[in-house]
């Protein structure tokens, strides 16, 4: 993905209001929020698998939107979203923290 592309995806983001959220408790979990759009239209897509570090998975659901539990402040990694038909996008996050990250997934062909 590139640098301007990542940009948009966080911008649009924190538009949204779709962020990575952590509990500032020692040892709690952080959950990835998001919504995965068509990069063509902007309109959220259903049934999107969505990945993220540690093996989370989810499937968005009929408002584009996904949760992705079990990660610790401070981890960082990709999350990865895809269709059967070969549209795809990944993300690199940065280290997840109490104040969050937004995000959005532009799904588009691979």
């Amino acid at each position: 993905m590139s640098w301007a592309r990542a940009s948009a995806a966080l911008l649009l983001g924190v538009l949204l209001g779709v962020s990575v959220a952590c509990s500032g408790a020692a040892g709690a979990e952080c959950q990835i929020r998001g919504v995965v759009v068509d990069v063509q239209d902007g309109e959220p897509l259903v049934g999107v698998h969505v990945e993220g570090p540690q093996g989370a998975r989810a499937v968005t659901d009929p408002h584009g939107r996904f949760v992705l539990g079990g990660m610790q402040p401070g981890e960082s990694g990709v999350v990865r979203a895809w269709r059967s038909d070969g549209w795809e996008v990944e993300l690199n996050l940065r280290p997840l923290a109490a104040d969050g990250v937004q995000i959005v997934l532009h799904l588009a062909p691979h």
